[in-house]
């Protein structure tokens, strides 16, 4: 009977100190953290463009223009 004790115990201790590991593990918490920024970042970004592209309709593409005649002055 003592030896069924035992390994009841062994067992319990064991299942216990699985579902503590399991629920203390941050593996991956850098990870997680560091994607929901990058994803914030664009969403800012985007945002950010789209206000701009309200306020000042001809922002990028003036920008643009400018550019390709810059870049085609060269060739």
């Amino acid at each position: 009977m003592n030896k069924i004790i035992n390994k009841l115990n062994e067992k319990a201790i064991s299942a216990k100190c699985r579902l503590t590991s399991l629920f203390h593990d941050k593996k991956g918490d850098l990870a997680t953290n560091t994607i929901g920024a990058i994803i914030i970042a664009v969403v800012i970004v985007g945002l950010l463009i789209v206000a701009i592209n309200a306020f000042f309709p001809n922002f990028f593409s003036g920008m643009f223009t400018s550019m390709s005649e810059k870049l085609n002055a060269n060739w």
